[in-house]
């Protein structure tokens, strides 16, 4: 059999070897200070910033400014036929506030595409030049940006199994200008196929099933029910501090996800860690923390990426116990 017929046996696909041993998703969820997202049209090699529709100047940019450590993530995200415009492209920067926080801060500009990396440039390193470009700022802070992971040459699982539950939320969720839904390019985790990331709040979920999809968006249903399928919130740094933040969105239901928060490890050998996190309401009226002990729950052996032959043996996480520190003020 040929290689490629060897990462298309459904024992080589990543995300069903992952989901059949029963891997747990949590604390997958890639913390970064800032992501930069930019519509590029496919076709999308395996490095999305080496293809042939890649802006001339955008991979040194994106590679330097990382280097410098003025930019964390990138992803590319498909032209889409009714949020892009002919001749101009769409870039969207998140970035994450001091303190507290619900979500990332959101800039959406949509400029000419001669334009697109000055622009760009002009916004990661500050300068004052980007006020040229003010003009192509577009006010979307209220807009949620759902992105769906469909990056098949990165890997099969993104494009076999991300593409059908992008085109479900496309078609049923995207139509009351308050949500828009994008393919996105490799942002971590294929073995967990079809993943999403919901920004601005930056949560990652995998294992998706088309009605733990549509909840997810629509924010409707029991948050329990959603545990298996949660990757955690990029806005904490530890995989401990991930594990007990889903504990308690469980516990407090989608009203969690509008609190600012902030979260901290107060002791940890490795294996076991005590976890704070704080809690405040957009309005001040409620404010508190939870402290959480967390502990490695044994290993699974999963695959890192399809066609591997070897399987990959991962922690595992559980929350032996949560309590809230304090009430209403």
């Amino acid at each position: 059999m040929s290689a490629d017929g060897a990462t298309r046996r459904e024992d080589r696909l990543c995300s069903l070897v992952s989901k059949a041993n029963g891997e747990d998703p949590i604390g997958t969820a890639k913390a970064v200070e800032t992501r930069l997202i930019v519509e590029m049209a496919q076709p999308w090699q395996r490095d999305v910033l080496g293809s042939r529709r890649s802006a001339e100047g955008l991979r040194p940019l994106v590679e330097g400014t990382q280097e410098r450590g003025l930019l964390g993530g990138f992803s590319a995200i498909l032209p889409d036929r009714e949020y892009s415009r002919k001749d101009h492209t769409r870039f969207l920067f998140l970035r994450r506030p001091p303190g507290l926080f619900a979500a990332f801060e959101k800039e959406d500009f949509l400029v000419p595409d001669g334009e697109l990396v000055a622009a760009i440039e002009a916004l990661l390193e500050g300068s004052d030049g980007l006020s040229r470009f003010e003009r192509y700022r577009q006010d979307t802070v209220g807009v949620r940006e759902i992105l769906v992971c469909t990056h098949g040459s990165r890997d099969v699982c993104c494009g076999k199994f991300g593409y059908p539950l992008y085109d479900l939320l496309r078609r049923r969720h995207a139509a009351n200008g308050k949500l828009r839904v994008w393919r996105t390019s490799h942002t971590g985790g294929h073995r967990f196929a079809p993943t999403l990331i919901d920004y601005p709040e930056g949560r990652l979920w995998g294992h998706l099933e088309p009605w733990a999809a549509e909840r997810i968006t629509a924010r409707r249903g029991p948050v329990p029910d959603l545990r298996p399928f949660y990757r955690g919130w990029s806005g904490l740094g530890s995989p401990f501090e991930q594990v007990a933040e889903r504990e308690i969105f469980a516990r407090e239901g989608w009203a969690w996800t509008g609190y600012l928060k902030e979260g901290g490890i107060l002791a940890s050998d490795g294996d076991r860690a005590e976890v704070r996190i704080a809690y405040e309401s957009p309005d001040g009226a409620v404010s508190g923390a939870y402290q959480a002990t967390v502990e490695t729950a044994g290993t699974v052996m999963t695959l890192e990426r399809s066609g591997d032959r070897e399987l990959t043996e991962v922690k595992q996480y559980r929350v032996v116990r949560l309590e809230k520190e304090s009430e209403e003020k």
